[in-house]
């Protein structure tokens, strides 16, 4: 039989494809933006837009054919039906992983929104050219960038990150087995990049910034499977003197971004480059490896950098990905706590400890390794890596003097010197519970007559706290009479009593605690000298 063909507004109208179930199949991939530390490289791969959802369309009367989705090299093959036969036929990707979802119980439904709350789509062509072959195919798609105003993104790259993102948790490292929730992204936000509950903003100037997507992603990771404390507000790379909570939430949510990057084969580098500029102008960049270029400045559990470093040493490979220095700690290899994972042993304290926690900070992270894991071998590299960033959870060498009774005797400081080593944390050795309520007793012995000054600063007297503790000082005479007490008077958190004169000859005793409730652990250094 002839096939007669019309021509319509120059779109040929074929023979149809005949009713029934049919294949079709093909290929979606996205415009990305190449990048390294230094920002943009000036190259834009098309990458393959990963196990989203894929549906069949009759072009000519709008009617639904069939779903599915793409696979790792976004790849589709949907079975379609239709009743009547299909002279038009197009596939269209949504940004969002709702088929996905249905079929694997642990792997959330992810969606990327405009910010008028519409899902990001790409059509294929439409095919309705002769003949209809089976199985349909429908060639690779290719989706380009998408402009807000000067700046580029792609809501299928910023997809995939979060795809990359779940996969890490569903997998075989971490095996996450809780239902998935369902999750949306939206992107471009003229406000920058946030996240709040299971929402997410992407900043129009972040849509190619994988670390910074992830990020984000890594706070909803924190928010749906644990239980974030982070009060928000300003924080920047570089501060040592951040709210415990904050530091936490964040490092955590930069360490996640350098973990997913790893596992993709990519650098483990945060990178926040101009969204307008296509080769170059990284704002801001961090390796999660090395700490560079913020090492001599990234200390303390309220510093970010710090708290990221920490958490990323402790899950990565045991090699550092293309561009990082080789892996520099042990704790990978090492401390399998009973035979677990390291990611097994710290979802176990991320989803418990840290979840349950009232104020959730990197404090929680060292007492629930230690209330779940113990305190043997695998405690020495887990130390090793906090120490690294100088975050020290552990006795110091005058442990125990929690009661005055165990009050230990020190020197008057002679030339301005300072005691150091010294912790707010006290744990029983083989105990699980936490460090927390330190109470260090000092005595010294003074003549009446005298006057003193009593202080404490932050380790090596730095302006920035590298620590996160929060003293409080009290004075006791020999007769045990309150002489002085203080919760400030010193530099940054530190108290002092100054100029205090002494009535009594004898051992005065000395009490060292914090009453802050979201600084309870860190280093600090005292000093008792005379001033007259």
């Amino acid at each position: 039989m002839r096939t007669l063909m019309m021509f319509v507004f120059g779109l040929a109208l074929a023979a149809p494809l005949q009713a029934g179930d049919f294949l079709v199949t093909g290929r979606f991939e996205y415009e990305d933006k190449a990048w390294n530390e230094q920002g943009w490289t000036g190259e834009d791969p098309m990458r393959p837009v990963r196990h989203a959802d894929v549906s069949i369309w009759n072009q000519s009367t709008g009617k639904l054919l069939g779903r599915g989705r793409t696979d790792d090299d976004g790849e589709f093959a949907v079975l379609a039906s239709s009743k009547k036969p299909v002279t038009q036929l197009a596939a269209r990707v949504d940004a969002e992983t709702r088929h996905r979802a249905k079929q694997e119980r642990a792997f959330p439904r992810l969606r990327v929104l405009g910010l008028t709350g519409e899902t990001y789509v790409a059509w294929s062509a439409t095919h309705h050219d002769p003949p209809f072959e089976q199985p349909v195919d429908l060639g690779t798609t290719s989706i380009p960038k998408v402009y807000a105003g000067s700046r580029d993104g792609n809501p299928f790259n910023v997809l995939d990150m979060a795809v990359a993102g779940f996969e890490l948790l569903v997998g075989p490292e971490v095996g996450v087995e809780k239902r998935g929730r369902s999750l949306t992204i939206l992107w471009p936000n003229v406000s920058g990049s946030y996240a709040l509950g299971r929402r997410a903003w992407i900043g129009s100037a972040d849509g190619y910034d994988d670390s910074v997507i992830l990020h984000e992603v890594g706070h909803l990771v924190h928010n749906v499977y644990s239980d974030s404390d982070n009060p928000g507000g300003l924080h920047f790379f570089g501060d040592s003197d951040q709210d415990p909570r904050l530091s936490f939430g964040e490092g955590w949510a930069t360490a996640f971004a350098g973990l997913v990057l790893d596992g993709l084969g990519q650098p483990a580098w945060y990178v926040d480059s101009k969204g307008d500029a296509q080769v170059g102008d990284a704002l801001l960049t961090m390796s999660l490896e090395t700490s560079e270029p913020y090492f001599d400045a990234a200390l303390g559990a309220g510093d970010e950098v710090a708290v990221a470093c920490v958490l990323y040493d402790m899950l990565d490979r045991d090699s550092g990905g293309p561009g990082d220095a080789p892996d520099d700690d042990p704790f990978t290899a090492q401390s399998n706590a009973e035979g677990m994972h390291a990611w097994s042993a710290w979802w176990d304290v991320f989803t418990g400890p840290v979840a349950k926690a009232a104020r959730s900070s990197l404090n929680n992270t060292w007492d629930g390794w230690v209330a779940l894991h113990g305190d043997g071998d695998a405690l020495t590299p887990l130390a090793d890596v906090f120490g690294s960033r100088q975050i020290v959870f552990q006795n110091d060498a005058f442990e125990p003097n929690q009661t005055r009774k165990q009050a230990r005797q020190i020197e008057l400081s002679q030339a301005g010197e300072w005691l150091t080593g010294l912790t707010l944390y006290a744990r029983e050795a083989g105990s699980a519970k936490p460090g927390t309520g330190d109470r260090d007793w000092y005595s010294v012995a003074l003549d009446a007559g005298s006057r003193v000054s009593i202080e404490t600063r932050y380790p090596d007297g730095t302006f920035d706290a590298a620590t996160q503790a929060d003293t409080w000082l009290a004075l006791r005479s020999p007769s045990g009479k309150l002489r002085g007490k203080a919760e400030w008077g010193g530099s940054g958190r530190n108290a002092a009593l100054l100029d205090i004169p002494v009535d009594e000859s004898g051992l005065w005793t000395l009490l060292v605690r914090t009453r802050n409730k979201v600084h309870r652990y860190g280093r600090y250094e005292l000093r008792v000298q005379r001033v007259n």
